[in-house]
C-alpha cells in the first residue's frame, strides 16, 4: 500500500470519525459502514483481518501490536493457540503474524507453537543455573520435562549462556548434561575414598550406590583419577556396572601367596587359586609364571620341582631295574589322568645312565614297569608254559583249533579263487596230517570235516558256519588261549614287591601287566604245543596203529558178547501183555542197545574223535548228544554212519543196530574186520558167564540182587544162552521160567519175589516190618543159591 492510498484511508477514517459524531440525523447506519468497509476491501484500498464473530475487524499492524503486547503480559512466551483465544483472531492469521515477527525480531522465536522472547531465555537460563547450584548437575532431559520445550532448544539456551549466566561444566561423554565444578570435585573425592578404602575385589554397582553417584559420570570420574594415577587398583572387563574393581592390594596378597604356595609345594591346585579370588587358573599361573617351565594340568599347574622328583624317582627304577608308582609322590589335588600326564612329560627326558632312552612300560597311568622287571616277571613262567601246552594238546584242544583254522582259511580260500582253477588242498594237508597215503586202517583215511556252529571252548571264539557266512565277509582269525590272563596273574602275584600295595591296586596292577605278558606267553604256549604235537604224532605212529588193533580186539569182544546175548532173547515172547506197553523180547533188545550195544558205539565215536582231533573225553559220561556232536563234526561217509549208529540206540530192534554197526566197522569208517563166530570159544565163553554169576551169586547177601542173579542162571540153564538184563525185568524172567520149572521150585521163586517187592514197598518208618520181611528173605536166601547151583543137574534128571 502505497503513502497516497494511506493517507487517503486515513482521511476517509477521520470523515467516518466526524461523521459519528454529528447528530443522529447525520450519521450512518451500521449497514452503510459495512457496504463502505466492504467497498474498500474490494477496491484493496483497506487490508483488514475480521475476528471470528464477524463483528469486529483489526488491521495487520494492530494484529502484531496486540500479539507483541500479550508476549509481554505472559512473560515473554505464550502458546498461539492461546493467544488466537485472547485476540478473538482466527489461528491461521496468528500463525501468520508470528512467522512475520520472528523474522522482524531476532528477540523473538517461534518453538512449537510459542512465542519466546530472549527475556524469558534470560529469565530460562538464570533459573537452570539456580536448579545447577542447588544439585550440581542437570541434564537437558530433565529441562525438557519441567519447561515442556524441545531438547535442542533447550540445549542451544544452556550453550548460548555456558560460562555467562550459566556456571557449569558440559560433560565430555554426554554433551546433554552439565555440572559444577563443585559437584565434580565432591564426588570424585567419594569416589577416591570408595576405592582406597575397597580390600577386595567389589562389583562396580556396589560403588556406584555407596557413592550415590550416576553410573555414567561415575565413568567418566574414573577416567579422570586414572589420567592423575589415583585408582589404586583395576577394572576387568569394560565399564560397565557388572565389572569388578580389584584393589592393588588384594592383587598383591593374592600374587604374594601364589609365591609363597608354589615355593613350598612345586605347584599350584586350581581350586586353591579360585578360593582366593582367581578364576582362570591355567591362565594366571602362565602369566605370573612366565619363565616357569609349568605342565598345566587339569587340576594344577606343576613346576619343575614337582616334575623333578618323579623324574627322579623314575631314573632310579630304571637303573635297579625294577618298578615304581608315581601316585603316592604326587599332592592328593592331581588324579590318576594327572599322573598319566606328568609321567608322559617325565618320559620325555629320563635317560639310563648310557644315555639311552630307557625301555619301560606304563600300567595303570602311573605305574612304571621297566623291562628287565618283565622279563623277571617272566622266568616263572617256563614250567607254566610247558604244563599247560602238553595238558592242551593231551585233551585235543589244540587239534581242535587246528582243524577249525584250516576250516576258515579253507572256506576263505574258497570264495577267492576261481571255480574252473578250485584244488581241494584241504584233503591233501589233512592226509599229510594223518599219516597221508590211502589203504586200509587208521593211517589210509581222509579226515573230511564240516563247518558246523560252535560255541566258544577253551578260550577260542569260531565262527559261523560256511552256509551263513555272507559271500567276500571275512571272519576273524581263531584264537586258543592256552595261558589264561588268570594264569599269569596267579604267577606273578608271588612277586614279593607288590605285596605292600592296597588289595585293590594290586588286583588292577596284576591284572594290567597279565594282559600285556599274555600275548607273549600265549604264543610261547602255542609253540610249545606245537612242539609237543609234532613229536606226539612222530611217535604215535606205532602207537596210533595198536590203537586200531586195540579197538579191532575190544569190538570183537563185545559184538560177540551181544550176539551171544541175542540169542538168549530168542524165547521170549514177542506178543505184549497188559498192562505193559511193550513185549518181552522188545524191553529186553531195549536194555541191550542201552548197555553192550551202547559201548560199542561209545568205542566207536571215540575212535573216529581221536583220528580227527576232535575234543573226546572218554573219562565222563557219554550221552548220546555227546555222540551226536562229534558225528556232525567228523563230515563224510563217518558223519553218515555215526548218526546211523547213534540213532539206532534208542530203537528196541537188535537188527538195526547190526545193520549200522556193519557200515560203521566198514573201510571207509573205522577198517575194522569182525571174525567169524567160532563155536568151541562161544562155549566157553557162555560156560565162564555162568561160573561167574554163579560166584557173584554166592557171595552175595542182597536178596533183591540175589534173586535177579539166581533168574539169570536159571534162564541160562533153561536155554543154554547167555542172558543180560537188569534186576527190573526179574518178573519177565519168571514168567519165561515157569514152563521150564518144576511147581515147587516155581512157587519158592514167586514168594521170594513177593518178599522182596514187599520189601521195597515197606516205608521207612516202619522198621518192625521191614525187619519181619528182611528176616524172612534171610531165611529162604540159602534155598535160592540151591535152586541156582543145582538146577541144571535137576533139569537133565527131569528131561530124562
Amino acid at each position: 500500500m502505497t503513502a497516497v492510498e494511506w493517507e487517503e484511508v486515513k482521511r476517509l477514517a477521520a470523515g467516518l470519525q466526524r461523521a459519528q459524531l454529528i447528530s443522529t440525523t447525520q450519521r450512518l447506519s451500521e449497514r452503510n459502514c459495512v457496504e463502505i468497509i466492504t467497498k474498500l476491501v474490494d477496491m484493496k484500498l483497506l487490508d483488514i483481518i475480521f475476528t471470528n464473530d464477524g463483528k469486529e475487524y483489526v488491521t495487520p499492524q494492530q494484529l502484531v501490536t496486540e500479539m507483541r503486547d500479550e508476549l509481554i503480559v505472559n512473560g515473554g512466551r505464550i502458546n498461539l493457540v492461546e493467544l488466537a483465544k485472547l485476540l478473538n483472531v482466527d489461528l491461521s492469521h496468528i500463525s501468520q503474524r508470528a512467522t512475520d515477527l520472528q523474522k522482524q525480531d531476532p528477540g523473538i522465536s517461534l518453538v512449537l507453537g510459542q512465542l519466546i522472547d530472549k527475556t524469558y531465555m534470560t529469565r530460562l537460563a538464570e533459573e537452570i543455573n539456580e536448579k545447577l547450584v542447588q544439585q550440581g548437575e542437570v541434564s537437558i532431559s530433565d529441562l525438557t520435562s519441567q519447561y515442556d520445550l524441545p531438547s535442542d532448544f533447550l540445549q542451544q539456551v544452556v550453550q548460548r549462556n555456558l560460562g555467562k549466566i550459566i556456571r557449569a561444566k558440559q560433560d565430555k561423554q554426554d554433551p546433554r548434561v552439565f555440572f559444577t565444578e563443585a559437584y565434580v570435585a565432591r564426588n570424585m573425592a567419594a569416589i577416591r575414598g570408595a576405592l582406597i578404602a575397597t580390600m577386595k575385589p567389589t562389583p562396580v554397582s556396589t560403588l556406584i550406590n555407596l557413592c550415590g553417584v550416576q553410573e555414567r559420570l561415575f565413568f567418566s570420574l574414573i577416567d579422570n583419577l586414572m589420567e592423575l594415577k589415583q585408582v589404586p587398583g583395576v577394572f576387568s572387563g569394560k565399564q560397565v556396572s557388572n565389572s569388578i574393581y580389584v584393589p592393588s592390594i588384594y592383587s598383591k596378597s593374592q600374587s604374594d601367596w601364589v609365591d609363597s604356595f608354589y615355593k613350598q609345594n612345586g605347584y599350584l591346585e586350581y581350586d586353591a587359586l579360585s578360593r582366593i579370588g582367581i578364576s582362570d587358573g591355567q591362565s594366571y599361573a602362565r602369566k605370573h609364571f612366565p619363565t616357569e617351565k609349568l605342565l598345566l594340568l587339569d587340576s594344577a599347574a606343576v613346576g619343575p620341582m614337582l616334575l623333578g622328583q618323579i623324574e627322579a624317582a623314575v631314573e632310579e627304577a630304571v637303573s635297579s631295574g625294577t618298578w615304581v608308582d608315581v601316585m603316592p609322590m604326587l599332592p592328593s589335588v592331581l588324579d590318576s589322568k594327572d599322573g598319566e600326564q606328568i609321567l608322559t612329560e617325565v618320559l620325555k627326558t629320563v635317560k639310563t645312565p648310557g644315555g639311552s632312552v630307557p625301555s619301560v612300560k606304563v600300567f595303570n597311568g602311573s605305574v612304571v614297569v621297566t623291562e628287565n622287571f618283565l622279563n623277571k616277571l617272566m622266568v616263572p613262567f617256563k614250567d607254566v608254559v610247558q604244563k599247560k601246552a602238553e595238558k592242551c594238546v593231551a585233551s585235543g584242544e589244540f587239534q581242535q583249533w587246528q582243524v577249525d583254522r584250516l576250516q576258515v582259511s579253507d572256506d576263505h580260500n574258497k570264495r577267492e579263487e576261481p571255480k574252473d582253477e578250485k584244488v581241494d588242498k584241504r584233503d591233501e594237508r589233512r592226509k599229510k596230517a594223518t599219516g597221508g597215503k590211502g589203504g586200509g586202517g587208521t593211517q589210509g583215511r581222509e579226515t573230511k570235516t564240516k563247518s558246523t556252529k560252535k560255541k566258544v571252548r577253551g578260550g577260542r571264539g569260531v565262527g559261523d558256519s560256511d552256509d551263513e557266512a555272507p559271500v567276500g565277509s571275512h571272519r576273524k582269525p581263531l584264537v586258543l588261549e592256552i595261558v589264561t590272563v588268570q594264569d599269569i596273574v596267579a604267577v606273578i602275584s608271588k612277586e614279593e614287591s607288590f605285596k605292600d600295595l592296597d588289595e585293590d591296586e594290586r588286583t588292577t596292577l596284576l591284572e594290567e601287566i597279565a594282559k600285556h605278558l599274555h600275548m607273549s606267553t600265549n604264543k610261547a604256549a602255542m609253540e610249545h604245543a606245537q612242539v609237543v604235537m609234532d613229536s606226539t604224532m612222530s611217535n604215535n605212529i606205532g602207537a596210533r596203529r595198536k590203537t586200531h588193533n586195540d579197538l579191532q580186539e575190544k569190538l570183537n569182544s563185545l559184538i560177540t558178547n551181544v550176539r551171544l546175548f541175542e540169542r538168549g532173547l530168542k524165547g521170549f515172547s514177542t506178543d505184549i501183555i497188559p498192562p505193559a506197553k511193550e513185549s518181552p523180547h522188545a524191553l529186553l533188545s531195549k536194555y541191550l542197545l542201552k548197555t553192550f550195544c551202547t559201548d560199542i558205539a561209545n568205542e566207536i565215536v571215540g575212535f573216529i574223535a581221536q583220528e580227527r582231533m576232535l575234543q573226546w573225553d572218554s573219562t565222563k559220561d557219554i550221552h548220546q548228544e555227546t555222540r551226536q556232536k562229534v558225528a556232525q563234526e567228523s563230515g563224510g561217509a563217518e558223519k553218515e554212519a555215526l548218526l546211523k549208529l547213534n540213532k539206532s540206540l534208542v530203537g528196541s530192534s537188535l537188527d538195526d543196530f547190526f545193520s549200522a554197526l556193519e557200515i560203521a566197522l566198514s573201510s571207509d569208517v573205522c577198517d575194522v574186520v569182525i571174525r567169524k563166530a567160532d563155536k568151541k570159544k562161544e562155549r566157553v565163553m557162555v560156560f565162564g558167564h555162568r561160573q561167574a554169576l554163579l560166584e557173584q551169586l554166592n557171595s552175595s547177601e542182597d536178596p533183591a540182587q540175589v534173586l535177579h542173579i539166581a533168574a539169570l542162571v536159571l534162564c541160562q540153564a533153561v536155554s543154554q544162552n547167555m542172558l543180560h538184563a537188569s534186576g527190573r525185568y526179574v518178573n519177565i524172567l519168571l514168567s519165561y521160567l515157569q514152563p521150564h520149572l518144576p511147581a515147587p521150585t516155581f512157587t519158592t521163586l514167586q514168594e521170594y519175589y513177593d518178599l522182596v517187592l514187599k520189601l521195597l514197598s515197606t516205608e521207612e518208618s516202619n522198621e518192625e516190618a521191614k525187619e519181619t520181611v528182611m528176616f524172612q528173605l534171610q531165611e529162604k536166601m540159602p534155598i535160592i543159591k540151591d535152586i541156582a547151583n543145582s538146577f541144571k543137574k535137576a533139569s537133565g534128571e527131569s528131561k530124562e
